[in-house]
């Protein structure tokens, strides 16, 4: 008999692609089915809040005008919401937001394509995950796992996932950018997929995804330069330029219009809102755990927002790392460091709120960072120390979070005694030494894949939606029909959340961004850039929202111009809300009572005037004529011009206009009508009043910037490549 044992045979290519594939294609296929599994108890889990009020109409606005064969750059008619650069999260630049644009405009109900594009996402970060952790050395199970549990973060699912959509594409870009990164600066390979996702990223719009950007950049920066590896502070500077190029491009419209808004004079302070404490992270183990952390709803919100992951206290059991392991992982124990400074930061500093936004990258930071360490340790380095550290961090972290918040006892109950069963499984998994190292990380990775199902079952029944408010809304078809005959433009006021649960009152009005589905232009939207002195005089908030004293306002007499203020912003249509405005309002000359609906009165002027943007007031010694106009310029001629000389425009005054010909920009009236003065223009010349965003010129310079590096870096690597074949 032959002793000899015949030779294995080599599995072919496609067998090796399979085996490769079969764990992040698990990890995607849970993460999907997770996802969805929210919707069994609430249908509407992923269209609360700002998703509503804000992403879906500002995507229907975007597909709607590239239908166009146009860009939004400026929105006279749109009023404070209207700088659509400067607002930033709009997404612009950002060709991934151009088909979410074109899909929901084609979409007819705004929950069920909401959903599918954010189970997407939570599907795709899902993915980058499991590359990231490969790159630090996590074996595939253990990827996997990580890839589940990243997107389970309790303030991306509960907050992000649910309503700020930005933070979502943010916190689901960073990991593929990273990843990007680590490929072209740590292993030479090509720059472009770096190049393409960090753009995708930074073009989202949303500044906390590129805050965790730069700490990693810096981070490799900095190791790199101490290491003194030449070549990879080259590569690091290069992607460094390039994202700070395109960081110019993207964000200093907003900073320099930020000055008339309210995030001008933004305070420095801790209100302790939507930051944590050490003691709220003693629930980050807990799914099911709310813990003390103020937000809209009080010193309590009813979410898991600290919440990491619920094997969490389970991570004495695979330390301690070695050597090796630890210096492969410093940028994750670095970038994990910071971002814990930031969770627990000051609630305000300056334009930098609610600190709490920066948990998913600390959860990406620890998720991985278990992921390595388990890779390493298991199932042979496990030991009877680590299996008691776990117990004591079982109990210690139960107690804590108990202390913390008492009315949770039954939540924090059921998250020890997952972790005390799976921390017994995997002891008792390890040891079985007759099976293959494989066998049992496969078999320690598929229970831990259970434990995380029950786990979010558990946190299902306890808290089946967002914190964050759903107002209902209805399909794309009802939303049209809502003064689907426009007269002119339109101004809302009073509470227009009011009746945002009865269904009859979607046929009577809409909210904040979903004004843009009506056909009229209503100036009552959503923006992140309230214009102080609008808001002020118009008593209206960032969603659109006035109070009694907006109706009041509109009708009212300005004292300089002797015109009313509804004539200066040429509003022709008003819905006024019935909540606010029980008996039917008093209308003045010139306007009348259309109609009474069961939530609104609509008020409409007798004889329309054109949209907002031309010229609304002329001093009675100036005479000029339109000559051309669009949402950008005003061109006129001045027929007569004499002292006053001023002109005020149905436009806001935001940072960035300028006039041609002699006429100058002036201080605008009641602080924000654009006003311009033509007293020094000869009668007969013609003057262009345009805008563009404030420091166009570097705009356009971190434009050339950002290709100029690409393509160098592109051209750099060929070069090197060459010389060294």
């Amino acid at each position: 008999m032959n002793d000899i044992a015949p030779a294995r045979a080599p599995r072919s290519r496609r067998g090796v692609l399979l085996t490769r594939a079969a764990w992040p294609a698990l990890a995607v296929a849970v993460t999907i089915v997770l996802a969805l599994a929210r919707l069994v108890r609430e249908p509407r889990f992923y269209f609360a809040d700002d998703t509503e009020r804000g992403s879906f109409g500002q995507w229907w606005q975007l597909g709607e005008l590239l239908l166009q064969g146009r860009l939004p750059l400026l929105d006279p008619s749109a009023w404070q919401a209207g700088n659509y650069l400067a607002e930033g999260q709009w997404g612009v630049l950002n060709p991934l937001v151009w088909l979410i644009g074109l899909a929901a405009r084609a979409s007819t109900d705004p929950v069920v394509f909401v959903t599918f594009l954010k189970v997407a996402v939570l599907a795709l970060m899902a993915l980058g995950v499991h590359l990231l952790a490969r790159s630090f050395g996590a074996h595939r199970p253990w990827a996997a796992l990580a890839a589940v549990l990243v997107p389970l973060g309790g303030f991306t699912v509960y907050m992000d996932a649910a309503s700020w959509s930005t933070g979502l594409f943010n916190a689901a870009a960073l990991p593929w950018v990273w990843w990007a990164l680590r490929r072209a600066v740590e292993a030479r390979h090509s720059p472009i997929p770096y190049l393409l996702t960090s753009y995708v990223l930074i073009t989202f719009g949303y500044v906390f995804g590129v805050m965790a950007l730069v700490v990693v950049l810096v981070e490799t920066l900095v190791r790199h330069a101490i290491r003194r590896d030449g070549a990879r502070v080259v590569r690091t500077l290069l992607a460094s330029v390039w994202g700070g190029a395109l960081t110019v491009l993207v964000y200093l419209p907003g900073l320099l219009t930020a000055p008339v808004s309210e995030r001008g004079d933004a305070p420095f302070g801790n209100y302790l809102f939507l930051n944590a404490d050490l003691t709220d992270l003693a629930a980050a183990g807990a799914p099911s755990v709310a813990g003390t952390i103020r937000s809209w709803d009080g010193d309590v919100t009813l979410a898991p927002l600290a919440y990491i992951a619920w094997l969490l206290p389970l991570l004495p059991l695979v330390l301690p790392m070695s050597r090796v392991a630890v210096r492969r992982c410093l940028p994750l124990l670095i970038f994990g460091g910071i971002a814990l400074w930031a969770v627990l930061a000051p609630s305000h500093m300056g334009p930098i709120r609610w600190p709490l936004r920066f948990m998913p990258y600390l959860v990406l930071a620890v998720v991985i960072l278990f992921a390595v360490a388990a890779s390493r340790a298991y199932p042979r380095l496990i030991t009877r120390s680590g299996r008691l550290l776990s117990g004591i961090a079982i109990v210690v972290t139960a107690a804590l979070a108990w202390a913390n918040d008492p009315h949770s006892w039954r939540s924090i109950a059921v998250a020890g005694a997952l972790q005390t069963a799976a921390l017994v499984a995997l002891w008792w998994v390890a040891h079985r030494e007759a099976w293959s190292r494989a066998r049992r990380t496969a078999i320690a990775v598929l229970g831990a894949l259970l434990v995380t199902a029950v786990a979010v079952a558990a946190q299902m029944y306890a808290m089946p939606r967002s914190p964050l408010p759903d107002g209902d809304a209805p399909d794309v078809a009802t939303m049209r029909q809502v003064l689907v005959e426009p007269h002119g433009d339109g101004f809302v006021v009073g509470d227009t959340n009011a009746g945002q649960n009865d269904a009859a009152s979607w046929d009577e009005r809409l909210m904040a961004n979903l004004w843009y589905l009506s056909d009229t232009e209503v100036s009552n939207l959503y923006t992140v850039l309230p214009y102080t002195a609008f808001t002020e005089d118009l008593c209206m908030d960032l969603r659109g929202v006035t109070c009694a004293k907006g109706l009041d306002a509109l009708w009212a007499t300005d004292e300089t111009t002797g015109e009313r203020l509804s004539d200066l912003m040429s509003v022709s249509t008003i819905v006024a809300m019935k909540r606010t405005f029980p008996s039917e309002p008093d209308a003045p000359d010139g306007w009348h009572v259309a109609e009474e609906g069961q939530y609104t009165w609509l008020l409409q002027r007798d004889e329309v005037l054109p949209s907002a943007g031309g010229i609304a007031w002329q001093a009675d010694d100036t005479d000029v004529t339109v000559v051309e106009q669009d949402d950008t310029q005003v061109t006129f001629r001045v027929d007569e011009a004499g002292e006053d000389g001023r002109i005020v425009f149905s436009r806001l005054d935001f940072p960035g206009y300028s006039a041609s010909g002699g006429a100058s920009i002036v201080d605008p009236l009641r602080g924000w009508l654009l006003t311009v003065d033509v007293s020094d223009v000869a009668a007969g010349e013609t003057v262009t009043v345009r805008f563009q965003p404030p420091a166009m010129p570097l705009m356009v310079a971190g434009a050339v910037l950002a290709a100029l590096t690409g393509a160098g870096w592109l051209v750099l690597r060929a070069v090197s490549r060459s010389r060294r074949r």
